[in-house]
């Protein structure tokens, strides 16, 4: 079964997605430490049937917080098939050196710009399709 991971900061909209995509109640939340163990669920995609498992929210792949040491040993322990890297785009600047440390692991990224409509509000505009050329993957915008 192939393995999809959720990766990013706190407070991107990671769980968020998760209960979206599974039907799931992982909960939700803005302080450090509240998703520490894993959400798993399995999800159709297409004819496939898919474990789709939501991480917690780090701020640096090589950190030392118990959430950080959770997501650097599922990395290290599981193939993943495919990161899915959700970014508050309305942070983008303090939220790239995480991708890109993200991007430097062994296993193919998409890009989740999330909170498009505030980022939006707020005046800020991102061309998805640049932004995947640039980093050299998908990236798709989603509020």
């Amino acid at each position: 079964m192939k393995r999809i991971a959720m990766l990013g900061m706190p407070n991107t909209g990671k769980s968020t997605l998760f209960n979206r995509l599974t039907g799931s109640h992982a909960k939700v939340g803005n302080w450090p430490g509240l998703t520490v163990d894993l959400m798993t669920a399995r999800l159709l995609i297409g004819d496939q049937m898919v474990q789709l498992v939501d991480l917690p929210g780090i701020y640096d792949i090589d950190g030392y917080s118990e959430d950080e040491r959770v997501v650097t040993r599922f990395i290290a322990e599981n193939t993943i098939d495919i990161g899915l890297f959700v970014l508050n785009v309305t942070q983008i600047d303090r939220q790239l050196p995480l991708l890109l440390q993200v991007l430097n692991q062994n296993f193919p990224v998409v890009v989740v710009l999330n909170m498009a409509d505030e980022a939006s509000a707020l005046g800020i505009s991102i061309d998805p399709v640049s932004l995947a050329a640039g980093l050299g993957v998908p990236v798709c915008l989603l509020s």
